[in-house]
């Protein structure tokens, strides 16, 4: 019984210091205003490639005459034409001079009111040459079955001999792009706030007298928990608006395959990671006395989260060259790198568990560093202490 006593009080002193981070740190004026302001810049940004799109309306055709329900069909196959059937060729040419349809074909000719568009032009052309040849089939005795089997033609296999490693499209690249910023910003954020906090704990000796009535693993695990809740709901806020955004606009099914999913399991990817940075930062920042010391201890954090970024902003281009996958499965980059690469292509289910395995392993000793330093460190005053010396000194 006492041991659950024991556990329960441990427990309390971790949920309590998580508690005053999220009150201080999450209802702030600032951070709410910051989370509002993202959230909203995310939005725009899932509905920006919607807007560069331009203007997808069906093209409105008339058709009249000879071959005009044949080439009805070509159109309803090839996609992006409204088409209305006249009775007479005289009232298809009367509507697109009036402006009813942009254009009307009619027994061999196009009438339109100031000209087509190339692309437009060649698909009308495409669909009046592959109508007459139906036509005439039919006209020399073959039957609908003949004739569909003479217009089916297999379509041309593509081979490449490059390497075809690049985005499937300029909105996959943006998708990954936007993920690889968002897990840059959500994980450098919260990391400098912890090791601020830690440094402002100890400069002003107020962890002195927490200590009294908590232990340090609690003080730090307490700082990591709240400050990470409060990172993780601006995350899923974003993911959320990101996708639903993406949704409403039509743009979600022009993403390339897995993204969604990518995106949601973006929130995991950072859990683990914020955990392997977070944890550290703690650590490193009980090594200095002062907040003007704490940029030199957290720079290899901050050089490790740049390169991270760095690197996913490369695989971008080649997201299944070597240097991607070994970016993509080697810790700490992969926290960003995988993600990212997730989002814009196929990537193979091992190379997906084996980063993901590595990563909390390097989360695992993270946390063991960590926790040491600070524990071994948060009561010094002085000059900046270094990793092997505050790894010397008694627990």
């Amino acid at each position: 019984m006492s041991d659950q006593t024991s556990e329960t009080s441990r427990m309390r002193g971790l949920m309590l210091v998580a508690g005053r981070e999220i009150r201080v740190r999450g209802l702030s004026k600032a951070n709410i205003v910051s989370m509002i302001v993202t959230v909203v810049i995310v939005g725009i940004l899932a509905a920006l490639p919607s807007f560069l799109g331009g203007d997808d309306a069906d093209e409105k055709i008339g058709l009249a005459g000879t071959g005009a329900d044949a080439m009805q069909t070509q159109l309803d196959a090839m996609g992006g034409f409204d088409v209305t059937l006249f009775d007479s060729a005289a009232e298809a040419e009367r509507a697109a001079e009036d402006g009813d349809v942009e254009a009307a074909v009619a027994d061999g000719r196009v009438y339109s009111e100031n000209g087509l568009d190339s692309a437009v032009q060649n698909q009308l052309d495409s669909a009046w040459q592959a109508a007459s040849v139906q036509t005439n089939l039919g006209d020399a005795g073959l039957t609908d079955a003949q004739i569909a089997g003479a217009l089916t033609v297999q379509p041309l296999e593509s081979v490449t001999f490059g390497d075809d490693s690049g985005t499937d499209s300029i909105t996959g690249y943006f998708t990954g792009l936007v993920i690889s910023i968002i897990m840059f910003m959500m994980l450098m954020t919260p990391v400098q706030y912890i090791a601020m906090g830690v440094v402002e704990e100890k400069s002003s000796r107020i962890v002195e007298i927490l200590l009294t009535s908590l232990k340090p693993w609690q003080l730090l695990g307490g700082k990591v928990i709240g400050l990470g809740v409060i990172s993780l709901v601006n995350l899923v806020a974003m993911v959320a608006v990101g996708l639903g955004v993406a949704s409403a606009t039509g743009m979600l099914s022009d993403l390339p395959p897995g993204t969604a999913s990518a995106a949601v399991s973006s929130i995991g990817w950072w859990l683990i990671a914020f955990a392997l940075f977070g944890t550290l930062a703690g650590g490193v920042g009980s090594l200095v006395s002062r907040q003007e010391e704490s940029g030199s201890v957290l720079t290899p954090l901050i050089m490790s989260l740049t390169l991270s970024y760095l690197g996913a902003i490369f695989l971008l281009n080649a997201p299944t060259s070597t240097f991607a996958v070994v970016l993509s499965i080697v810790p700490p980059f992969s926290g960003i790198a995988m993600p990212t690469r997730m989002a814009i292509a196929e990537v193979p289910a091992w190379q997906i568990g084996l980063s993901g395995v590595l990563l909390a392993l390097a989360a695992a000793g993270a946390l063991a560093l960590g926790s040491q330093l600070y524990k071994r460190s948060v009561l010094y005053t002085g000059s900046r202490m270094k990793i092997s010396e505050a790894l010397r000194r008694a627990a």
